[in-house]
């Protein structure tokens, strides 16, 4: 097992990308903390099928954005399991189209505080505990509407955008004490629910794509395993996209 004795944070871990990311950290032997916002229900049939699968995992509900309830998680995380390794910053803002003149500045605020406010709540909490250790692997998430913009997701793509500067600024800041900062740029992931996106959207973004299909959760979670594993020892401040090629230049 590729990370067998280690333990994992996944931020929004009840969604479809998250669930799979959480899953498959635990089948390679991490303990895994299964963070969720409001879907509790999707939380708990994680853990259960992570239990099921003889991993270890927990549910924990924190808001990303607030700085005393993530420092609770992490806190908590370390009570259970013992240590902190992997960060998965994987909760983000809803996604919502409006034109720049219909977009009010507080909404690219939220949309600030959601995707970057809560990486850094969640990266400043881990990081005394991974220092000790002098090791650990924080991984960011964006989606890869940065490089395929999309008419209408300005205070989306704005956030999101700043991730690129986020991971590699604490990389810098961080690969002294042998953490590695490192971030994926997720291509259309099929999803349950991608209310944004109709049937016919997604089929045309996948006949568009050099492998003719959407990505899945599971191509995410593979990338991430990567970077979680000591494959990536010396790999920091790097974007790796997994888009099947649509973007490529």
């Amino acid at each position: 097992m590729k990370l067998k004795g280690k333990v994992a944070i996944v931020t929004g871990a009840s969604s479809d990308r998250g669930s799979a990311i959480a899953e498959l950290l635990a089948s390679e032997g991490a303990s895994v903390t299964i963070n969720y916002l409001k879907n509790k229900k999707n939380a708990l049939s994680v853990l259960k099928r992570i239990e099921n699968s003889g991993g270890k995992a927990m549910t924990w509900q924190a808001d990303v954005t607030s700085k005393a309830n993530v420092n609770k998680m992490v806190k908590e995380t370390v009570k259970k399991f013992g240590r902190i390794d992997i960060l998965v910053n994987n909760a983000h803002s809803t996604i919502k189209r409006k034109s720049f003149e219909g977009t009010k500045w507080n909404e690219y605020e939220e949309d600030l505080n959601g995707t970057i406010k809560g990486a850094y709540n969640c990266s400043q909490a881990v990081t005394g505990e991974m220092k000790k250790d002098k090791c650990g692997r924080i991984i960011n998430i964006m989606d890869n509407i940065v490089n395929d913009p999309v008419k209408g997701y300005g205070s989306y793509m704005t956030a999101q955008s700043a991730l690129v500067g986020f991971t590699r600024s604490l990389a810098i800041d961080l690969g002294s004490f042998g953490i590695t900062v490192n971030l994926i740029n997720a291509g259309f992931t099929l999803a349950k629910k991608t209310p944004h996106a109709p049937p016919r959207v997604q089929k045309a973004i996948a006949a568009e794509t050099p492998l003719k299909r959407l990505a899945l959760p599971i191509d995410i979670a593979k990338a991430v395993l990567f970077y979680a594993s000591d494959w990536s020892d010396f790999v920091t401040g790097n974007c790796l996209t997994v888009d099947g090629g649509r973007t490529m230049r």
